[in-house]
């Protein structure tokens, strides 16, 4: 049960990241959802380069229901400073469960 309620999940990060077409360049294309209690609290995609990584828009959405929730993304969060600030910075302050 756990496996496909996982695939489910990327699923829908999989379809965000679509959302983005090419307009992520040079970047590539990433979707996030935020899941606590089996329920999406926040989802959010990498809409260009230099805005706001997918892991941090869908963390904003989910606000405080962030804590002890899980994050699905289809890439692995960046942990350097680049344009925008590590996104591995924000998901230890949100208190994210699993990633």
């Amino acid at each position: 049960m756990r496996i496909r309620l996982d695939e489910k999940w990327m699923g829908m990060a999989v379809a965000l990241a679509k959302r983005a077409g090419n307009s992520t360049r040079p970047n590539p294309r990433v979707g996030a959802v935020v899941v606590k209690n089996k329920k999406v609290v926040g989802e959010g995609f990498h809409r260009k380069a230099g805005d706001a990584h997918a892991e941090v828009e869908a963390l904003r959405k989910a606000g405080v229901k962030a804590k002890g929730a899980d994050l699905y993304v289809t890439l692995e969060p960046c942990s350097t400073h680049g344009r925008t600030p590590p996104c591995t910075d924000r998901i230890v302050a949100s208190e994210i469960r699993k990633v």
